[in-house]
């Protein structure tokens, strides 16, 4: 009986890089300065960045400074609402800069506080994402966000809490925030401000992978619960006058 003759396998072909490649994470870093010139705001942004790298292999960070953008003031004729428009009519930067945005799963925004909020920059472009609140799918929006704030003496927290109404709004959801005042200082980039806004990064980071760093890296924090305090009308508390 003849035996059967031997049977050649062909190597397959094809770009095996389709399965080791993974998508890259995209994160959008948003300058809120009004500061033409690279500044404090943008030194303590790029701090967190190299957090966020620490945490998110090949990550893709789109920066935004809007002072370098042509973005004017809402009109408030409320024109974008109507579904027959579905867009702001003002012809500026604004649209190229939420297209920059497309497509990302997190934002790291950094702010200074000049008069107690929002510095104006940002206050127009919040306003002019209106145009954008019967979208399904809004800019800026369902997004993991890390947020710093910082100012020459103080309210920087109230500054801070401005921004969360937007942030609920936008269904983002802010991991780690921190607040910094310069007072006597004269380079924030050179106070731990630096290590905390790298923290901050790598807190959105860890998020963002949704592992982050192995467990035998980082302390575990003991969880201290107050003691028990007794509640209005319990009978064990003792009545005023007795």
């Amino acid at each position: 009986m003849a035996s059967p003759a031997p049977v050649e396998i062909m190597p397959l072909c094809f770009d095996d890089r389709q399965f080791l490649e993974a998508p890259r994470m995209k994160i959008v870093a948003l300058s809120c300065t009004q500061k033409r010139l690279p500044s404090v705001t943008d030194a303590l942004l790029e701090a967190a960045i190299s957090g966020v790298v620490r945490e998110v292999d090949g990550a893709e960070i789109q920066r935004i400074r809007l002072i370098d953008h042509s973005i004017a003031m809402c009109e408030g004729e409320d024109t974008c609402l109507d579904p027959e428009v579905g867009r702001c009519p003002i012809d500026d930067d604004f649209a190229h800069v939420v297209e920059l945005a497309e497509g990302a799963q997190a934002m790291l925004l950094a702010m200074p506080v000049y008069a107690g909020n929002v510095p104006a920059v940002l206050k127009i472009f919040q306003e002019r994402l209106k145009s954008f609140m019967n979208a399904r799918q809004r800019p800026f929006g369902n997004l993991l966000v890390g947020t710093i704030v910082h100012s020459r003496t103080m309210l920087t927290e109230p500054a801070l809490g401005a921004l969360f109404p937007w942030y609920l709004r936008l269904r983002n959801r802010n991991v780690a925030s921190a607040c910094f005042t310069r007072n006597d200082h004269q380079d924030l980039t050179r106070t731990a401000a630096f290590d905390m806004c790298v923290a901050v990064g790598r807190q959105l980071g860890m998020t963002l992978a949704g592992s982050g760093s192995p467990a035998d890296e980082r302390t575990l924090l003991p969880v201290v619960q107050p003691p028990a305090r007794p509640r209005c009308g319990d009978p064990s508390v003792s009545s005023p006058g007795t």
